[in-house]
């Protein structure tokens, strides 16, 4: 009986809590709403007031024979000061015998009897201060709102006709329909309870002598009260406020039923709360009614939960070391990167030194030294076979373009990519039988095709569908703003579909953003879509996301067409490999921040007969090229200190001499172009590079003009 009782009276006290608080939440916003309000009227009567002011100071030195005189001059003023009134009103002067003899406006007529309107007859029979009366829609048209009056002639001197001011209805209820909520309504009362005006329209009651708010009013109590004052056939949650020292009080009245909504929800929650509290201690003294019967039992029990225990400690520590591991390998991998780089200059200036030691002893050699020389070149060609390795690991080596058939990737690849997506995630191919092939790295087209699926495997923790399709597209040039690496024009199209959770508005702008992720710390890297992003934009391609919030996301590859032979590379044909080159009447600026590297490379092209120019970094170079140095060809690294790659480098040698041949070297061409959106616009080679490699592909970028003779061998 206790597991019951205690937890149902526990409801009860709660729901008893939440009603009280309910109510005085509602009784809070309905004061709330009745002081705004009687801010605003007090404005309102405050300016009707000054314009009254206006008027008595126009007026008060005139007899009635000479305002009857200057009629049609008054009216012009008293126009022009309603004019000036931020609220619409209307001012009229009204004679001691209840004559209207001049207005402002048209309404009321001229001489209209007003001395039936309570105000005026109280201001007659010596009343001092505002009178306030609803205003007769008859004889002010059916705008009119709320009449108010004063006398004329000062306190000193006896009854001398009416100062008449109409306030029309929309200086209340334009404010009143802002601030009302929850069904309520706004009225405007009289000291005397007279209902000047309300909002919705209908009749204006009369409040009696022992009607609740009327003696709210009278006791000065601005507590919210429990009444019907305006006769709605409900109870009404009423709060009040007196308008300034004027004998005018504003009413909020809204329906106790929406005021204070039914405590259905909270209470049906009590109950669960209430029931499942009780359920669980009844279960609970069961259970110890069924532990007291066999301590053998409850020994059991508490040692097959201490081995669950332990195995999941163990579970965990094998967990957790993984994710060392994994943290360990991605640190390694960034590491890699920047080694590679270096040992890749390294490997340069051992082989260029070679390459000129070769060059220096030509028939000289002894069959010892040749054997030396060839052991070296052999060792560094190892040595970047390795290093082609790290950057293969580290995600930098250079790309292979060449035509690929997307259709016959996606299906060979598809057994791969099931095998990487959890059992709970499908996986549907539709494919476009007539599409053409494209120019992409087959490998990286591989490796961003897996790396967006485990993004929607994440993405999809219960599990879902990931769709891939082609197709042609056509993208315009506004759809490439900002993608300086693509051109408009025909692409082939892969979509990768998911159902997962999406992406909000601010994750989905940053996702191409280099390390930026939504997972916690030790889950990973991020999204991973910023490898993906480079390696599309690096083949002249364009990448673009749609996600939101529960509607999955699609990430959209644009891939451009490959070129009409099949063996093409890049869509160009590979330039002919030869011997040598001769540098005779050409001039290259070398730009190499590593000095052996750059050592290496002059001696090269000053063998190649080229007048060579050396520079450590970027500025230096530029600072070359303005003050006039002759440079046929910039032979740059990528990669340098001082701010400027030299990306940026050749495109600023490009703008001072448009004619310039530009020849790029790094040690991860692929990646460094990528990150500097260089790909496809300059010719690069990798590091580390031969002699006739260097000369041929210079060869290639002199400038078009008559070479001269090249003496004969």
């Amino acid at each position: 009986m206790l597991a019951a009782a205690i937890p149902f009276a526990l409801m009860a006290l709660l729901t008893m809590q939440d009603r009280a608080q309910v109510r005085e939440d509602a009784q809070r916003r309905a004061v709330a709403a009745a002081t705004v309000a009687r801010e605003q009227a007090l404005r309102v009567v405050q300016s009707g007031s000054a314009a009254l002011d206006r008027l008595e100071d126009l007026t008060g030195s005139l007899t009635w024979g000479q305002i009857q005189a200057r009629r049609g001059t008054l009216q012009a003023d008293l126009r022009r000061i309603e004019n000036q009134q931020p609220d619409e009103m209307t001012l009229v002067l009204v004679r001691p015998d209840g004559r209207a003899v001049v207005s402002g406006r048209a309404e009321p007529a001229p001489l209209a009897d007003l001395s039936g309107i309570d105000g005026i007859r109280a201001l007659r029979e010596g009343l001092r201060g505002m009178a306030f009366d609803p205003a007769p829609r008859d004889l002010f048209g059916d705008s009119a709102g709320v009449l108010m009056a004063r006398g004329r002639a000062p306190e000193s001197r006896p009854y001398d006709g009416v100062l008449l001011g109409v306030l029309k209805a929309d200086a209340f209820l334009a404010e009143w329909d802002r601030l009302r909520r929850d069904g309520g309504r706004f009225a405007l009362l009289r000291w005397d309870g007279l209902t000047l005006l309300r909002q919705g329209g209908g009749p204006l009651p009369l409040l009696g002598p022992r009607d609740p708010l009327r003696i709210a009013i009278g006791q000065g109590d601005q507590r919210a009260i429990t009444a019907d004052p305006f006769g709605d056939g409900a109870p009404q949650l009423v709060a009040w406020q007196r308008v300034g020292d004027q004998p005018l009080f504003v009413a909020y009245a809204v329906p106790v039923a929406q005021a204070q909504p039914i405590m259905g929800p909270q209470f049906g929650v009590h109950a669960a709360l209430a029931g499942g509290l009780a359920l669980a201690l009844m279960f609970a003294g069961w259970r110890i009614w069924l532990g007291s019967r066999s301590a053998t039992e409850t020994l059991e029990r508490l040692e097959s939960n201490a081995t669950e225990l332990r195995d999941e400690i163990a579970r965990r520590e094998v967990a957790e070391e993984s994710l060392r591991n994994a943290q360990r390998m991605e640190g390694l991998g960034r590491l890699t990167g920047g080694v590679a780089h270096d040992f890749n200059n390294l490997l340069t200036a051992i082989l260029g030194t070679a390459r000129a030691l070769e060059r220096h002893l030509g028939s000289r050699a002894d069959e010892r030294t040749k054997r030396l020389l060839a052991a070296t070149v052999t060792a560094v060609d190892r040595g970047a076979r390795l290093n082609a390795s790290l950057l293969a690991f580290a995600r930098r080596q250079p790309l292979t373009l060449t035509n690929v058939d997307a259709n016959a990737l996606l299906r060979d690849f598809l057994p791969l990519l099931r095998r990487a997506l959890d059992e709970s995630v499908t996986v549907e191919l539709a494919l476009d039988q007539k599409l053409p092939a494209c120019s992409a790295d087959a490998a990286q087209l591989e490796a961003a095709l897996l790396n967006l699926a485990i993004n929607a495997r994440d993405a999809m923790p219960r599990g879902g569908k990931l769709r891939v399709l082609t197709r042609r597209a056509w993208l315009q040039e506004q759809a490439l703003a900002g993608n300086t690496e693509a051109q408009p024009g025909p692409y082939v199209a892969i979509e990768v579909r998911d159902t997962g959770t999406g992406m909000p508005p601010e994750v989905r702008e940053r996702a191409f953003e280099p390390f930026f992720t939504t997972k916690g710390p030790g889950q990973g890297t991020g999204l991973g879509l910023s490898q993906v992003f480079g390696f599309v934009r690096q083949i002249g391609g364009h990448v673009a996301i749609q996600s939101a919030p529960g509607r999955g996301t699609t990430v959209t590859l644009y891939l451009p067409l490959g070129s009409a032979t099949d063996n093409a590379v890049g869509g160009t044909a590979a330039p002919p490999r030869v011997a040598a080159h001769s540098g005779i009447g050409w001039s290259v600026l070398v730009v190499e921040d590593e000095p052996a590297v750059r050592a290496v490379a002059v001696d090269m092209l000053q063998d190649a007969g080229f007048a060579v120019l050396a520079a450590p970094d970027g500025p230096t170079a530029i600072a070359l090229l303005k003050e006039g140095a002759q440079a046929d060809i910039l032979f740059s690294d990528v990669v340098m200190p001082g701010g400027m790659t030299g990306v940026d480098l050749a495109r600023e040698a490009r703008r001072l001499r448009p004619t310039i041949g530009v020849l790029l070297a790094s040690g991860y061409a692929a990646e460094a172009l990528a990150e500097h959106g260089g790909a496809g616009e300059f010719e690069i080679i990798g590091k580390p590079y031969d002699v006739d490699t260097v000369l041929t592909r210079i060869a290639a970028q002199r400038p078009k003009r008559a070479l001269p003779a090249v003496p004969a061998a």
